[in-house]
């Protein structure tokens, strides 16, 4: 193989190939999820009447959703190799389903009001009991069981600044090896780290265990995302609109 310099771009990320979606002057970002369990999939789209699941190598279309709505796309995520969530900017929940090419099923998140903006987190326990997150802009956190006919699991509200949010940049993960443990930021330039299970359904406020105010120092940026590390129980990485990228550990008070 010939060798090429140190200048060539290509040398530094070459594009393989490039999956064609509809609606391509639509304003609103196009969310994507992916799972390998059968062969490499994307779930993706930015309207719910235009998201398809892909298989990345061959670009076949494995599904098409079944809806005639254009209502906006907030998260997409697969629950496991059949099924799959998606959220609504809104906060309706739709369920798609490979196996059934009918219309889908739509549930509307428990108290979701007009004008906030919602986003979710598929949790990381077994496929039977796996709990959804629901955030919204305003700062409410609502657990869902979508395999279930119980409403909600929990519901509780998160602190946010008084300034509010635009929900640009909300985001809420599940902890993979902390049991019901989730994070939650872009509300401001902290990360907040939460415990479910003593959540009930009052929505009273959550008490965090663990907030992290390392990008707030020396500015006012936000929060842009943040995530756990796969196998470091306690570790968690952010990045912020400051271009500060962090690497940090939370640590549990003693006797907590």
């Amino acid at each position: 193989m010939p060798m090429k310099s140190s200048s060539d771009a290509e040398d530094v990320i070459q594009s393989l190939s490039a999956i064609s979606t509809e609606n391509g002057t639509d304003e609103s970002w196009a969310k994507i999820a992916t799972i390998s369990a059968r062969a490499p999939w994307v779930l993706h789209g930015s309207r719910l009447s235009s998201t398809r699941i892909t298989e990345v190598e061959s670009q076949k279309e494995v599904y098409r959703a079944a809806s005639s709505s254009s209502e906006e796309l907030s998260s997409l995520a697969f629950l496991d190799a059949n099924t799959s969530v998606l959220c609504c900017a809104a906060g309706r929940l739709c369920v798609a389903d490979i196996r059934q090419r009918g219309p889908l099923q739509a549930l509307l998140i428990p108290s979701a009001q007009c004008g906030r903006r919602w986003r979710v987190a598929v949790g990381c326990s077994e496929p039977s009991s796996q709990p959804i997150a629901c955030l919204s802009s305003a700062g409410q956190l609502v657990l869902m069981d979508v395999r279930k006919t119980t409403p909600c699991l929990a519901s509780a509200q998160c602190r946010v600044p008084p300034s509010g949010s635009s929900a640009e940049f909300l985001c809420v993960t599940w902890a993979p090896a902390l049991e019901g443990c989730l994070a939650v930021s872009g509300f401001d330039g902290a990360v907040h780290v939460y415990d479910t299970r003593s959540w009930d359904g009052s929505g009273a406020e959550a008490q965090p265990l663990f907030v992290h105010r390392g990008h707030a120092f020396g500015g006012r940026p936000s929060v842009t995302a943040h995530a756990w590390h796969p196998q470091k129980p306690r570790t968690l990485l952010s990045a912020a609109t400051d271009g500060s990228l962090h690497i940090w550990d939370w640590v549990q008070p003693p006797g907590s």
